[in-house]
């Protein structure tokens, strides 16, 4: 669910038929003017989409991890926060999980950058039977690999462009960059 009002997303999902998984982004605008509608919300959602800056401001607390465990208090039970240039930090009550931002020198423009993460996340999560920790590893890294290609130009040049062909070669270099 977009990032609009707290209130225009109650209203839809209750519009919804037993959806599967819900997802939800939020903003700094709803965090600050809207705080108690977003939190009755948090409570009727699976997955919390938050940048760092949202959510420390949302939780209260400055440490990620302190910050994940307080908004999963609220509800949600997978709490994704994006942390730019820094990756990605995953929680549940199942794992924790953190991955690297793509390693790249060719940033135009990280506009969108964190939408497309969300994205690719969750419309890897789609294509999945079963949802799991190895399901939601590998949704949070091709999140990040679509992530690489948002950032190399402006707008939607590039991601107009992009095929699943190169996503998968990105995602495969990827794969050898973060194992050890």
């Amino acid at each position: 669910m977009a990032n609009v009002d707290p209130d225009i997303q109650r209203h839809l999902l209750e519009h919804m038929h037993s959806p599967r998984l819900v997802g939800l982004d939020s903003m700094n605008y709803w965090i600050h003017h809207k705080r108690p509608a977003l939190l009755r919300l948090l409570k009727k959602i699976n997955i919390y989409v938050a940048n760092d800056q949202e959510a420390r401001a949302l939780s209260g607390e400055s440490n990620l991890i302190k910050a994940a465990k307080c908004l999963y208090s609220y509800g949600p039970k997978m709490i994704l926060i994006k942390k730019g240039e820094h990756g990605v930090l995953f929680f549940s009550d199942n794992f924790i999980f953190s991955l690297p931002a793509y390693p790249t020198d060719k940033v135009v423009d990280p506009t969108g950058a964190g939408d497309t993460f969300a994205g690719g996340f969750m419309g890897y999560l789609t294509q999945t039977k079963k949802i799991n920790a190895q399901t939601l590893k590998k949704a949070i890294a091709y999140g990040t690999v679509a992530a690489s290609f948002n950032i190399e130009d402006f707008g939607l040049k590039r991601m107009s462009r992009l095929t699943l062909k190169v996503l998968e070669h990105r995602l495969a270099r990827f794969k050898k960059y973060v194992l050890f």
